[in-house]
């Protein structure tokens, strides 16, 4: 029997504006179960269940493909901090509740693989209006920003996600106009829950269709199909969420992120790190 609940409730990303609560009635007529449960493990002498096997079939073209070779991160394709800020000396989201400041120095690059690192620590960082202002965590994100804003075509993430007091990981897409909305998240998690979440938040309407699933320790794979007609969310190659109304047709650009949700208080909150294997993209 699937493990498939409906979420009455959304995120509050991008640049402090508020976030919306949808209606059961428009969660239930546009969430889609998948037809298996959505904890997966890998099966024996196979690759694991993030491995990245899925794909989006005929008729696309692979445009971005991004891995994470050597030592650093490749700067011309990656950003460590929203567009609008100096990336150098560090961003935050003003408009939600959190409590990190993301900093270039917690996004590393070892073994093939991104870490976006949280850790809890005093960190210097500014208010909205520009005072100083300290943080208690210190967190990584990168953004497609510089190198990729895409209108429809279908992306896969392939990434280890935490479970931490605290921790809010999350894969997104946000508008490259910076207007809100539209936002797609490909991924929300919170704290030391097994569940995960995907959210829509479309323009024009305070419905929000969402869907939570369980999601099992290890790699999986996140994707996302975006086409003139639909949105639809898969882990691990299983279709979770549909939607069919108010599709975005703009431009929009890749967000990963480690928010730390909750004031750190104790060495557990803000500790933890997100762990991202390839970011693909295919063009139809």
């Amino acid at each position: 029997m699937p493990v498939v609940a409906i979420v009455l409730g959304a995120s509050l990303w991008f640049l402090g504006t508020a976030g919306h609560r949808a209606s059961p009635a428009a969660l239930a007529t546009t969430a889609v179960a998948p037809s298996q449960p959505a904890r997966h493990a890998a099966r024996p002498g196979a690759p694991d269940a993030g491995s990245g096997q899925d794909s989006p079939g005929a008729g696309h073209s692979l445009e971005f493909d991004a891995s994470f070779p050597g030592s650093r991160l490749n700067t011309s394709l990656w950003s460590t901090c929203y567009p609008w800020m100096d990336r150098r000396s560090g961003c935050t989201n003003f408009g939600n509740p959190e409590y990190q400041w993301y900093l270039p120095s917690q996004d590393r690059v070892s073994g093939g693989v991104l870490r976006l690192v949280a850790k809890r620590s005093p960190t210097a960082g500014r208010t909205r209006h520009g005072a100083a202002a300290e943080y208690g965590c210190r967190s990584g994100m990168i953004t497609t920003y510089p190198s990729l804003r895409f209108k429809y075509g279908y992306i896969q993430v392939v990434a280890r996600i935490p479970a931490s007091p605290g921790l809010w990981p999350a894969l997104w897409l946000a508008a490259a106009n910076f207007r809100w909305p539209p936002e797609i998240d490909m991924m929300e998690k919170w704290g030391t829950t097994d569940d995960f979440s995907v959210f829509f938040h479309p323009a024009g309407t305070d419905h929000v269709p969402a869907m939570r699933s369980r999601l099992s320790p290890g790699w999986h794979a996140f994707s996302l199909s975006w086409t003139k007609s639909h949105l639809a969310w898969y882990v691990d190659g299983r279709k979770i969420l549909t939607v069919r109304q108010r599709i975005p047709h703009q431009r929009m650009y890749f967000i990963a992120d480690l928010a730390e949700a909750e004031y750190p208080k104790t060495t557990a909150e803000c500790s933890g790190t997100m762990l991202i294997r390839s970011v693909k993209v295919w063009k139809n």
